[in-house]
């Protein structure tokens, strides 16, 4: 009866552990930066860990009229793309601390 009890404390501490690097990970995702790339370089997206736009950068020579559908479809392949990466990166983070189990609301 009593290694029952010791089962469930050593669960709550490996449940406090986890809370723990959970909010370790989480500050780490506000740090970090990924960036989406479309047009060979001339559209950029950067993105945080937690899928905030930082910054976009896009040559100059893009924004002319004619040229607005090209642009458009580059801004949302760079976002898309950035946002692959950083979804991942967290991914591969949130896995670490779960020993790979799939968890939901976590991936």
């Amino acid at each position: 009866m009593f290694e029952k009890f010791k089962q469930m404390g050593d669960l709550m501490k490996q449940a406090k552990e986890m809370k723990g690097k959970m909010k370790d990970i989480q500050d780490e995702l506000k740090k970090v930066m990924v960036s989406g790339i479309a047009l060979s370089g001339r559209v950029k997206v950067t993105i945080s860990g937690e899928l905030e736009c930082r910054s976009v950068e896009i040559d100059p020579l893009l924004l002319a009229p004619e040229k607005s559908k090209e642009l458009q479809h580059a801004l949302v392949v760079a976002f898309n793309e950035a946002s692959k990466k950083s979804k991942d990166y967290a991914t591969s983070k949130l896995s670490q601390i779960s020993g790979g189990l799939n968890i939901p609301g976590l991936t």
